[in-house]
């Protein structure tokens, strides 16, 4: 059957519809291809945004503990990583806010957390500065640690809200991802299909109008010379298909190759979480690395070994990993029998020495009989199949403390530049948790050894004080002869100075035994009233010197407790209230709640500001700061003593207090259970 066409300017409009169809398919290839390089661009930035995320959250993690070290310490050296983290913060947020553009709620929430992050480097600020003016209780006090905490736990919420949005993207822009890539294939061939058609009827029409030649030999010219050019339209646009058709198979290829990339990436994003996670966890470094080693065993190599270097220089090889148990034993038992060399030209120990990494795509057999050292030996690896290896160093604070070693035996990974660098990250992250690690250890020693320097001082001052008190009352007494109205007076003075001391030293030590989780609680059934009424005695000269009323307005209760201790907290708030008040009195209240009673002392002395109350129960504070100008004596230690010893009673204590108007501290202590309290 033959197609017949009506004229010649029907034929030639007919004649251009393959051309049109032909620029259509490039048209919707392009914006096809445009859509997919789009979707795998904003893949790309979700993950940037993630990875981003986790870097600042590990920098600030980072920033508080190397302020805690010095907090404890008191070494400048601590605040190098503090210093360090803060400004890798700042242009993480940056990198942040800018991968984020044109997201409001993801502007927001990293607004949110640029500011939470500014309000814990403030409070860490704030903390540096008290230790550097040498309050160092104020600033490793309860409340200011509490406050940091919470700033920390806001900033991890948002973060985790943060990257959670982005994984919701990511899997949306993955689906969005397919379906282009489907739509665009399915639009294209259908076009195509098309244009073959319609060029196929062209075709059969032309083969009809070819047959009119024998009746009309000028239309049979003419048609011939608008075959002759459709043909070679026809042609250019099958050249030009053809070329299209290629480009669509590098760009499908491109696609192929950014997927497994993303892939790749996306897999080094979660290891670095994981490993992170698992290096904040303890600060037992060894543990936490032989848990990294495990992590990068699997999609990032077959083998993971970490050495590390000690003080004198000397490397040894900490962790080796692999999934099979029994070779991680059989690669013990080989390293027993060829131990590592670190002292040539490459590998492990040349890495730590230089601090530059070196990565192995290929290993040749030939260079594995180069590092063999016998025949045995060079039997050993090549049985290891080691086709690729990767070794990095781990640094941290400049100090190059040990090296990362990766190998791949499988022939479907060879490392790259991307495995290096996702290698590096993991190695450095490793180094900065082993030198944190190591900083809590010396800041843990420094306090082990406070703690035993003002315990052995406290008790080489007592020894000599008991001397002097023991011979102040033997003179006293008149073993040795009368003395005069003058003498027992100086004599007076001399008991009540060393009586002082000796209170002081006592703080001394309840404060060292407490601090270092040595006190001892001598729990009993007790009553109330003859702790108070003990208290009250021991007091009262005090009181009197300084025309103060005591008023006792408790009632009494069973309690089962450490009848010394609660001794010991009262009269450490008695004496603050009657050093702290000129006039008027100081009352003794109790008052049963339920299974505890709160035993209140009000004064009328000169109060507290608002800001200072939760100051003044860490250690060292005082009210009056400047010793210069101070009216009243102490350590500074009374109140942090007492509510030490308050809460290990199963109790606490607080305070109410205005600015001359007075203060009323009440301790609150557990009764005992099923005992009706005494009046």
């Amino acid at each position: 059957m033959a197609l017949r066409l009506p004229g010649a300017a029907q034929r030639r409009v007919l004649a251009l519809v393959p051309a049109v169809l032909v620029l259509l398919v490039g048209a919707l290839a392009y914006q096809r291809a445009r859509t997919v390089v789009a979707d795998v661009q904003e893949v790309g930035r979700s993950h940037a945004i993630i990875e981003g995320a986790d870097g600042l959250l590990t920098r600030a993690i980072d920033a508080e503990t190397g302020q805690r070290a010095y907090l404890l310490t008191g070494d400048e050296t601590f605040l190098e990583p503090y210093i360090g983290a803060r400004a890798d913060i700042a242009r993480s947020l940056d990198s942040l806010r800018y991968l984020v553009r044109g997201e409001p709620s993801q502007t927001a929430r990293l607004n949110t957390i640029a500011g939470l992050v500014s309000e814990r480097f403030a409070l860490l600020d704030t903390a540096i500065d008290l230790r550097r003016r040498g309050a160092a209780g104020e600033a490793t006090s309860s409340s200011r640690l509490l406050a940091g905490k919470q700033k920390m736990d806001q900033v991890r919420a948002l973060v985790s809200d943060l990257q959670g949005r982005e994984r919701i993207v990511l899997a949306e822009r993955g689906v969005a991802e397919q379906r282009s890539v489907r739509n665009a294939s399915l639009a294209v061939g259908a076009a195509a299909i098309v244009a073959l058609l319609i060029s196929a009827l062209v075709n059969l029409a032309f083969v009809g109008a070819l047959k009119e030649r024998d009746a009309a030999n000028a239309a049979l010219k003419e048609v011939n010379e608008d075959l002759e050019r459709q043909s070679e339209q026809l042609e250019m646009q099958a050249v030009e298909m053809e070329s299209q058709a290629a480009e669509l198979e590098a760009t499908a290829e491109d696609l192929r190759s950014t997927n497994e990339e993303l892939n790749r990436r996306e897999q080094g994003a979660k290891l670095l979480s994981d490993a992170s996670g698992v290096l904040a966890s303890t600060l037992d470094y060894e543990k936490t690395l032989e848990a990294v080693a495990k992590l990068a065993v699997g999609d990032l190599a077959d083998w993971c070994a970490v050495d590390l270097a000690d003080e004198d220089g000397r490397v040894r090889q900490v962790v080796v990993a692999h999934k099979d148990e029994a070779k991680i034993k059989w690669a013990r038992e080989l390293n027993k029998r060829y131990p590592p060399e670190y002292g040539g030209q490459a590998g492990v120990g040349h890495v730590i020495r230089t601090g530059q990494p070196e990565i192995y795509p290929d290993i040749s057999d030939q260079m594995l009989t180069a590092a063999a050292r016998d025949d045995g030996h060079l039997a050993i690896m090549r049985e290891l199949q080691i086709r690729s290896a990767l070794v990095v160093p781990m640094i941290a604070r400049g100090r190059t403390l040990g090296a990362l070693t990766l190998i791949s035996t499988s022939t479907d990974r060879r490392y790259g530049e991307l495995d290096q660098a996702l290698a590096m990250e993991l190695a450095t992250r490793a180094a900065i948790a082993i030198d944190n690690a190591q900083l809590y250890r010396s800041a843990l020693a420094a306090s082990d050894a406070k703690s035993s320097f003002l315990a052995t001082m406290s008790h080489e001052l007592r020894t000599p004080l008991n001397a002097i008190i023991g011979y102040q009352s033997l003179l006293a007494e008149g073993i040795d002869g009368s003395l005069n109205a003058p003498q027992l007076a100086q004599l007076a003075r001399i008991r009540a100075g060393a009586d002082h001391l000796l209170g002081l030293i006592d703080e001394v030590l309840t404060f060292s035994r407490v601090e270092a989780g040595k006190e001892v609680m001598r729990r009993a059934e007790v009553e109330l009233d003859s702790i108070v009424t003990e208290a009250l005695t021991m007091v009262t000269p005090l009181a009197e010197a300084k025309g103060l009323e005591l008023r006792n307005e408790t009632t009494n209760a069973r309690l089962v407790t450490d009848s010394g201790k609660v001794r010991q907290i009262i009269l450490n708030l008695l004496s603050n209230a009657i050093k702290f008040s000129d006039r008027g009195e100081i009352v003794l209240r109790s008052k049963l709640n339920g299974e505890s009673v709160a035993i209140s002392i009000i004064d009328d002395g000169i109060g507290i500001a608002a800001e200072n109350l939760d100051k003044i129960f860490d250690p060292f504070w005082q009210v009056e700061q400047r010793s210069t100008t101070r009216r009243v004596g102490g350590t500074g230690l009374g109140l942090s003593v007492s509510r030490s010893l308050a809460r290990l009673l199963g109790g606490d204590v607080t305070v109410e207090s205005t600015i001359e108007q007075g203060s009323a501290f009440t301790l609150t202590l557990p009764v005992k259970r099923g005992a009706p309290a005494l009046t």
